[in-house]
C-alpha cells in the first residue's frame, strides 16, 4: 500500500501545456471549458453523481492530482425559461440517445437522439433510469433526504458496519454536504402544497402521524416562484428531468465546486468511459469516447491512472466492470461482481378523492415520511409525492419503499455482442412490495372515507432507484476497495446490496462515500 504521501502526489511526467481547469459556475452558468493535453492523472473518477463527487471532494482536499470524467453535459439554469423538458413538454434534451420518448408520465413520441439529461435502458421486465449529466442524479432526484432506521440497515448491510457510527458521524456529514433541510412553514402552507397537507391529514386519520422529510430543494427559489419572480418550475412539479431555475441544490452546487476549489480536481464533461483494463505494471487505462454537444463522437482517448473510482452509477458501474471481468481485462475482479441487483422495492400509488382538491398545481419537493417497521409484510417507508399535470384534480399520489432482502437480479455479459444486460429479473420479483402497496392504500382508505384507490398504468414496469452489483463487504471491503483489483474503487449505488434499507439511496450512497474516503485518505489508498 502507498504511503499517504505518495498516494496525495501529483503525477510527474504528462504536459500541463494546453490545459484549462474547468470550473462550475454559480448556478444557471455554463461557465466551463473542456480541459485537454493531458491523459494521465494520479486518480481518476468516473462518474460525477453523489458517491463521485464525494470522492472528488476528498482526495482534491489531500491533494490528489484528480480527473473527473463524466459522460453527461452540465445543464445550466434559468429563471424565465425551461431549460429541460419536462412530461408536458417532451423534447429530446430529456433522454440520452433516445429516438422514442419512454418514461412513466411521457407521451412515447419521437425524439432527436442526443446526449440528453437520463438514459432510460430496456432491460428484461425492467425499465432503469439513470442520469447523464454533471451532478449525476442529484439534477433528476426529487430531493428526498432521508437515512434508513436501525432496523433496515441492520437487516442488510455488514455487521461491522456500525449504525450507531452512521448516525452519529456520517449521515450528519453528508446531510452538511448536500445542504438538506426540511420544508419551511409558510412554503408547506401555500396553494401548491395543498397536496401535502391533504396527505399528511390522511395518514394522521390512520393513526399515522407523518414526520418532515428532509430535502435538497432551495427554499428561497421556492420562494421566489411563489412571488413571480422566476418561472414556476418546482411548484409546478417539474422534478424527473430537472428544475430549469435551479430549484435544487444539486452536486453542481455543493460537492463539486468545493471539489474543484482544492486547485487538484478537473472535470471533463462529455467524455463517456467505454472500457477498462489493468496495465501491465499496475494501474488502470481507460477508454474514453468524446462527445460534442449535439452527441457526435469527437475523438477516442485512453486514459491512465494509479487510482481508479468507478461511480458511473449502478447500471453504468455494472456494464464496465462485468464486461471487463469477463473479457479478461480486469481478471482479478469477484464472481460476485455483478450480482445481487435491486429496485429499492419502489412502489408508486394513487388515490383519488372527490370531496377534496389538491390545489392549482403539485408542488415537487416531498414534504413528509413515515416509516412502518412490521404493519406488512415488509417493512415499509411512504413518502408524500407529486405528479407533474395532476393540476386541481383529487389524485393524491404516493412513494412506498420497502425493506425487501429477497428480489435480486444480476447483471452478465453477452460476448456475442459485447453488450452488458439484466438477467434473472422476473415480474414477480415486485410483486411483495406492490402487495405492500395494496395493503397500505386500504390502510389510509379505511380511516378516510370518500376515497379510491386509482389504477397507474405504465409501459413497462421501471425503477429510478437501481442497486446492487457490487455489494459492500462482498465485492469489495468496508470502503469500497474491490477485491482482486488493487487501486481500483467503487463509490456508488452499486456498493448498495439491491435495497438501502427503508431509504431513497442518496443520502445513503453519500455517507458510504463520507465513511470511505476518510479511511481511503487516511491509509493512503
Amino acid at each position: 500500500m502507498p504511503s499517504r504521501r505518495e498516494f496525495a502526489g501529483l503525477c510527474s511526467g504528462g504536459a500541463l501545456s494546453a490545459l484549462t481547469t474547468l470550473t462550475l459556475g454559480s448556478p444557471g452558468s455554463r461557465a466551463w471549458a473542456v480541459a485537454a493535453g493531458r491523459t494521465h492523472f494520479r486518480a481518476v473518477v468516473v462518474g460525477s453523481g453523489f458517491g463521485g463527487a464525494v470522492a472528488a471532494l476528498r482526495l482534491g482536499e489531500a491533494g490528489v492530482d484528480t480527473l473527473v470524467l463524466e459522460r453527461g453535459q452540465e445543464w445550466g439554469t434559468s429563471p424565465t425559461r425551461a431549460v429541460f423538458g419536462s412530461q408536458e413538454r417532451v423534447s429530446g434534451r430529456m433522454f440520452w440517445f433516445r429516438s422514442v420518448a419512454r418514461w412513466p408520465g411521457v407521451l412515447p413520441v419521437p425524439v432527436r437522439p442526443q446526449p440528453g439529461l437520463a438514459e432510460v435502458s430496456e432491460e428484461r421486465n425492467l425499465d432503469i433510469l439513470c442520469a447523464a449529466a454533471v451532478g449525476g442524479g442529484s439534477i433528476m432526484y426529487t430531493g428526498v433526504t432521508v437515512a434508513p432506521p436501525r432496523s433496515g440497515f441492520e437487516a442488510l448491510y455488514p455487521a461491522q458496519l456500525s449504525y450507531d457510527e452512521f448516525a452519529a458521524r456520517w449521515f450528519p456529514r453528508a446531510v452538511a454536504g448536500l445542504g438538506a433541510g426540511v420544508m419551511p412553514q409558510d412554503i408547506y402552507a401555500s396553494p401548491p402544497f395543498t397536496h401535502s397537507r391533504l396527505w399528511d391529514r390522511q395518514m394522521r386519520r390512520a393513526g399515522h402521524p407523518p414526520v418532515p422529510a428532509l430535502s435538497t430543494f432551495d427554499w428561497d427559489v421556492l420562494r421566489a416562484e411563489l412571488r413571480g419572480a422566476v418561472r414556476p418550475s418546482a411548484i409546478a412539479g417539474e422534478t424527473d428531468f430537472g428544475c430549469s431555475d435551479g430549484a435544487k441544490k444539486s452536486l453542481t452546487r455543493s460537492y463539486l465546486p468545493r471539489a474543484l476549489a482544492t486547485g487538484h480536481v478537473q472535470l471533463r464533461p462529455l467524455h463517456e468511459v467505454r472500457t477498462i483494463r489493468r496495465r501491465p505494471r499496475g494501474g488502470y487505462a481507460l477508454q474514453v469516447r468524446r462527445l460534442d454537444p449535439a452527441g457526435a463522437t469527437a475523438g477516442i482517448d485512453e486514459y491512465t491512472c494509479d487510482l481508479l473510482f468507478v461511480c458511473a452509477g449502478t447500471l453504468n458501474t455494472n456494464r464496465l466492470l462485468v464486461a471487463a471481468r469477463d473479457r479478461g481485462e480486469l481478471p482479478g475482479l469477484p464472481a460476485a461482481v455483478g450480482t445481487g441487483f435491486g429496485t429499492n422495492g419502489d412502489q408508486m400509488g394513487a388515490r383519488s378523492t372527490l370531496l377534496d382538491r389538491t390545489g392549482p398545481s403539485q408542488g415537487a419537493p416531498c414534504a413528509s415520511t413515515f416509516f412502518f417497521p412490521a404493519r406488512y409484510p415488509q417493512p415499509v417507508r411512504v413518502e408524500s409525492w407529486q405528479w407533474l399535470g395532476a393540476h386541481g384534480s383529487p389524485l393524491l399520489f404516493t412513494l412506498l419503499l420497502t425493506v425487501d432482502r429477497d428480489n435480486r437480479g444480476r447483471f452478465v455479459h453477452h460476448a456475442r455482442n459485447g453488450t452488458v444486460g439484466l438477467a434473472d429479473w422476473d415480474p414477480a420479483h415486485q410483486r411483495p412490495s406492490a402487495r405492500a402497496l395494496a395493503l397500505y392504500q386500504e390502510d389510509i382508505l379505511s380511516a378516510n372515507p370518500g376515497l379510491a384507490t386509482v389504477a397507474l398504468n405504465y409501459p413497462a414496469p421501471f425503477t429510478a432507484h437501481p442497486l446492487g452489483g457490487c455489494a459492500i463487504g462482498e465485492c469489495t471491503d468496508l470502503e469500497g476497495r474491490v477485491h482482486g483489483e488493487p487501486g481500483l474503487y467503487v463509490l456508488d449505488g452499486s456498493l448498495i446490496p439491491g435495497n438501502v434499507g427503508g431509504a431513497n439511496p442518496s443520502l445513503m450512497i453519500t455517507a458510504l462515500a463520507e465513511r470511505a474516503m476518510s479511511g481511503i485518505v487516511a491509509a493512503g489508498g
